[in-house]
């Protein structure tokens, strides 16, 4: 059994175990946060490459990173149509610092959340900072603690996905922790062929919630300048979801930041 989160079955099937996500929408109010003259942008996280194919499409110079070997070469394949004006590696986001700095660098799907710990977010932040130009801008999406703490939990369901000649079976359950401040998500996967089970995983997906005084705290401690947020277009529960953007800001005092 795979206890990884986001492990290889999940990782082969992505794309068909969440084929109501909207990306077409995202993409769209993710370009009215970047800045008009915006010529590149690079994705931490970026999974099978949905929204950096988009953004190609509308002329953007894309590149993409992934801890997951399996999204890089879906991802690669889906933007070899864009020729040298798109490139995907297969690396850790906190470590990774790209050949260049791009305008803006976006983080979806709640990446910035699956960093649970002060220290981890900071990190990513830090990343993400990294990888910009001295202005760029970073646009990510959460999942809003106040409107999370107060609705009720999604019920558990079990969804059947057919792939070929296999089918996926992915049972779903969700729990808030208040005390932690981080929604429970436990994904248990069974791959069938025929009568037979020939692949399974069990994953327990572990995501912050955020306030608004900590965001912007935390963004402000990494260098960046909160611009905004807003419901994330095309969510299931749009209550829940945010887009945020932030600009890069240069440190004073004599710091030496990167």
């Amino acid at each position: 059994m795979n206890e990884q989160t986001f492990g290889d079955l999940h990782a082969g099937h992505y794309d068909l175990l969440h084929p109501a996500k909207d990306y077409a929408a995202e993409v769209d109010q993710i370009r009215t946060v970047l800045d008009e003259d915006a010529q590149s942008v690079i994705d931490l996280g970026c999974g099978t490459g949905r929204h950096l194919d988009l953004l190609a499409e509308d002329g953007f110079r894309v590149f993409g990173v992934d801890r997951s070997p399996s999204m890089v070469e879906q991802a690669g394949k889906r933007l070899a149509r864009h020729g040298d004006r798109a490139e995907v590696r297969t690396a850790d986001l906190i470590s990774f610092t790209a050949p260049a700095r791009f305008d803006a660098a976006i983080m979806m799907y709640s990446l910035l959340g699956y960093q649970v710990s002060n220290v981890d977010t900071l990190a990513a932040l830090a990343s993400a900072r990294r990888q910009l130009r001295p202005g760029g801008v970073l646009v990510f999406d959460l999942l809003d603690a106040t409107a999370v703490l107060g609705s009720a939990c999604p019920p558990d369901g079990l969804a059947v996905r057919d792939d070929g000649g296999e089918r996926l079976l992915c049972a779903h359950s969700t729990v808030v922790n208040v005390a932690e401040q981080v929604l429970d998500l436990r994904l248990r996967m069974w791959l069938l062929h025929g009568d037979f089970i020939v692949d399974r995983s069990d994953e327990l997906h572990r995501i912050r919630l955020f306030l608004d005084a900590e965001l912007a705290l935390l963004l402000r401690a990494a260098g960046f300048e909160p611009l905004g947020s807003a419901p994330l277009a095309g969510a299931h529960s749009p209550d829940w979801f945010r887009l945020v953007s932030a600009r890069r800001i240069e440190y004073g005092g004599g710091h030496r930041g990167p």
